[in-house]
Parts: structure tokens; C-alpha cells; sequence
């Protein structure tokens, strides 16, 4: 969405401070970022997945960790980004040769879009509150379960579960009756549209992986 909105000014906040530290490192050095991602495709397989893996869950921020991350993003089992308890990066390795990382073009024109917004790695809660009358909020939280096997709620080390759904509504009913203009995405369920009947529904299909 922000990279298709394209907004002059903003905010982009996510609870995933790997995933803001990334965008800062994309924003300022998106030409050494596309150079290290020529190195890891360069030697990707399947062994070399898992050594980036086990060093991108022991370094600290950098540019080059910035480059982990979005390796291991387009190259881990459906692009799935999950940890355990621990806050450690586990998905399995997604067979995909080879994979289809960023070119250096359009990490350009993401540094581009990432310059124009603030990046901030906050909670939705901390956030929100600050929307006045007349902003655009879009909002994207981490999917509650469609089966017993799809979670997409370990996003962090601390869980997103159905209290912070209805934390999230709660929010979005405030943020709504301010005059901002809200929208977002999530997981179409019975007790989600329960949360959100009062605002419009649409339905969309969608592809669950990303390639």
C-alpha cells in the first residue's frame, strides 16, 4: 500500500523493529542493500538458506542484516515472517530458485517512497491515536487463523491474539469518529465481520504466498 500510494508525508509503523530497521537501511543505502542481494543470489541453495538464517537470528542491525532480511523473505516458504517465542526467525526454506529478489530499481524507488514518511517501530495503539481529521489510515495486522494449521499471529515474539483484534476495533471505531478516513485488511471471518459491521465490507480473493 505505501508503496503504491506513494504519500508525500506519513507515517509507516509496524510492531516489527527488524522489519522498520530494514526500510531505514533501504531508504539510505539502497545500492549497497542491491549488492549484497547479488552476492546471496549468487550462492543461494537450500544449505545456504539455513547458514543466513542462523546469522541473521545472532547479528545485530545493520545494512547487511537489512539484506538477510529480505533474502530470507523472498526465499522462505511463502514468505511467510514468523519467529518463536524467543523472537527467532524459523521458517523453513521455500524452494524457490531462483528467488525473485528486489532489483536494484525498485529498491530505489522504495528508498524514494520510505524518505517521504517517518518509520517508526511502534505498536498500532501508539500510533493511531496521533490520525487527525481528515488522515488516511490503512491498517494491516496479522491475520487470526482460518484453520488449525494457517497462523500468521507470530509475527513478533509477543503473539497478536483476538483481545488485541478487538483492542484494534476499539481503535479503529475512535480513529473513524474523528473524521479520519480508515480502512483494513484482514482475515474474512464471522467474528471479524462481527467487530466491523457498522463500516463497509468488501471481499477480495487473494493469493496467500508471496513469490
Amino acid at each position: 500500500m505505501l508503496l503504491a500510494v506513494r504519500p508525500r508525508s506519513g507515517i509507516a509503523a509496524d510492531a516489527n523493529e527488524l522489519l522498520i530497521q530494514c526500510f531505514t537501511h533501504v531508504r539510505d543505502k539502497p545500492a549497497l542493500i542491491a549488492d549484497y542481494l547479488r552476492e546471496h543470489l549468487s550462492s543461494s541453495t537450500e544449505d545456504y538458506y539455513y547458514q543466513v538464517r542462523d546469522r541473521f537470528n545472532e547479528a545485530a542491525d545493520s545494512v547487511a542484516q537489512a539484506a538477510r532480511f529480505i533474502y530470507l523473505n523472498k526465499t522462505c516458504f511463502n514468505g511467510i515472517y514468523r519467529v518463536n517465542q524467543r523472537g527467532k526467525f524459523n521458517v523453513p526454506y521455500g524452494h524457490k530458485e531462483p528467488p525473485a529478489l528486489p532489483t536494484r530499481e525498485q529498491l530505489r524507488h522504495a528508498a524514494e517512497v520510505f524518505a517521504s514518511v517517518e518509520l517508526s517501530a511502534a505498536p498500532f495503539h501508539e500510533i493511531i491515536e496521533t490520525a487527525a481529521e481528515g488522515d488516511f489510515v490503512y491498517l494491516d495486522p496479522p491475520y487470526p487463523p482460518l484453520n488449525r494449521t494457517s497462523y500468521f499471529t507470530h509475527y513478533t515474539s509477543i503473539r497478536f491474539g483476538w483481545d488485541d483484534h478487538r483492542e484494534l476495533a476499539d481503535a479503529f471505531a475512535r480513529c473513524s469518529e474523528r473524521g479520519c478516513l480508515v480502512m483494513m485488511s484482514n482475515a474474512d471471518l464471522p467474528r471479524i465481520r462481527v467487530l466491523f459491521n457498522d463500516y463497509y465490507l468488501g471481499q477480495l480473493d487473494v493469493t496467500r504466498y508471496i513469490t
